[in-house]
C-alpha cells in the first residue's frame, strides 16, 4: 500500500446554463486538442434533477473535467479555460450565460502506473469478516474509478454475505477473454 501514489489534479467543473446546448449533441463526449478539456457531459441526459432543472429553466446543465493538470495549475485561469473549450467544442454556448457553477478541484484519485497492478489490495483480506472496497481496489475486472468503487462495494458485500451463506449480488461485465479462440492464438502466435 505503502507504494501507491494518486494521480495528478483534476478539475470537474458543473455550469448551470440559460440557455440549451444544441439537441443533436452527445450526451457525452471525449474530446482532443482542447487544452486541458477531455469530456463534456450533458447532465440533463443522464440526470434526474438536472433533468428536472433543465424542464423547469430551458437551461442546460453540462459538466467539463479536466485531467492531470499540471500541479502548478491556477483554478481560476483553468476554470475559465475549460469555459472557453467548452465554446469552441459546442458553439451555440458562447450566447449562454453561466447562472451558477460548482468546481471540484480533486488530487485523489489512484494513479494505476505500469506494472502497479500487484501493489493493489484485493476485496479480500487475509482476516475473516474485513474486506476493502473502492476506487483503489484490484478486482479483476475491467473497470475503473468509480466503477471499480461501486463493483468492489459489491464485491465486498457478497463476500461477508457468503459467509453466512446468503447470495449476494451477480455481477454482469463485457467479457474478457476475447470473442474468438482463433483470433486469440493468432495474436499469442503473432506475438511470439
Amino acid at each position: 500500500m505503502a507504494r501507491l501514489r494518486n494521480a495528478p489534479p483534476f478539475l470537474v467543473s458543473r455550469l448551470w446554463l440559460d440557455r440549451p446546448v444544441a439537441r443533436d449533441r452527445p450526451g457525452f463526449l471525449g474530446t482532443s486538442g482542447y487544452g486541458t478539456l477531455d469530456n463534456v457531459s450533458v447532465l440533463e441526459r443522464w440526470e434526474g434533477e438536472a433533468a428536472r432543472w433543465s424542464a423547469r429553466t430551458g437551461g442546460s446543465v453540462v459538466e467539463l473535467h479536466a485531467y492531470a493538470l499540471p500541479e502548478d495549475a491556477v483554478r481560476e485561469v483553468e476554470q475559465k479555460r475549460m469555459l472557453e473549450q467548452l465554446c469552441r467544442v459546442y458553439p451555440e454556448t458562447r450566447a449562454a450565460t453561466v447562472v451558477d457553477e460548482r468546481h471540484e478541484w480533486r488530487a485523489d484519485c489512484p494513479l494505476f502506473p505500469v506494472g502497479g497492478y500487484h501493489d493493489r489490495p484485493t476485496v479480500r483480506t487475509p482476516e475473516p469478516g474485513l474486506v476493502v472496497a473502492g476506487d483503489l481496489v484490484r478486482t479483476g475486472l475491467p473497470v475503473a474509478l468509480m466503477e471499480r468503487a461501486a463493483t468492489s462495494g459489491f464485491l465486498a458485500a457478497n463476500a461477508l454475505l457468503e459467509r453466512w451463506g446468503v447470495r449476494g449480488q451477480t455481477l454482469w461485465t463485457v467479457p474478457d477473454g476475447g470473442r474468438s479462440a482463433v483470433l486469440r492464438r493468432v495474436a499469442r502466435w503473432g506475438s511470439a
